[in-house]
């Protein structure tokens, strides 16, 4: 609803008038605009680059704040300021493991999700999901695979051990591909301790 008021005869009015025009101030000057109703396409494209930042957003979610994980990227300086650590890890993944929009952002994540289809203890990178409480992701309008649980974990670990977190298993020598249940524990641990 608009609300008008007019003190001394300056009037001004503020807000939407019956779904037809939206009246406001910009820069010191009244104006009047025809009010469009918000769309929401659910495009393909938009659906996979949903599908992935929502996958993302959810494995990253289940780190505890003044956890260990947690306590590592305050400790190593890694979170900008304005940012929290949710935004700054989608971020960063996003920037490295499925960088690109559109087209290109879906076909690194279609080659990041077969790097994570070849690693040696799959069923532990899902079962520790599941333990979290993560659940697979996917869009009715999307065309790619569904964002597997285990997947969000193992994107997050390569983001840690690149990010030169310390402490086992970030420190170990083999690439986070080639983790044993042992590591993914320590791993999953650091989330909540």
């Amino acid at each position: 609803m608009a609300k008008v008021w007019g003190p001394l005869h300056s009037d001004d009015a503020r807000g939407k008038l019956a779904d037809s025009m939206v009246f406001m101030g910009w820069k010191g000057i009244k104006t009047v605009r025809q009010w469009l109703k918000p769309t929401n396409p659910k495009r393909e494209k938009q659906g996979n680059i949903r599908t992935i930042i929502g996958g993302l957003g959810r494995a990253i979610g289940k780190i505890v704040a003044d956890s260990e994980f947690h306590d590592q990227l305050i400790d190593l300086d890694l979170i900008p300021d304005q940012q929290s650590k949710q935004s700054y890890l989608v971020q960063y993944i996003k920037d490295n493991y499925l960088a690109g929009g559109g087209a290109t952002m879906t076909a690194n994540y279609v080659a990041q999700v077969a790097s994570y289809a070849s690693v040696d203890a799959p069923t532990s990178w899902t079962g520790r999901a599941v333990d979290l409480g993560i659940l697979d992701f996917s869009l009715d309008y999307d065309t790619i695979d569904t964002f597997d649980q285990g997947f969000g974990l193992f994107l997050i670990a390569k983001a840690a051990k690149a990010l030169s977190f310390t402490g086992a298993p970030y420190t170990d020598a083999e690439e986070v591909i080639s983790w044993t249940t042992e590591q993914i524990d320590a791993f999953v641990a650091d989330f909540t301790a």
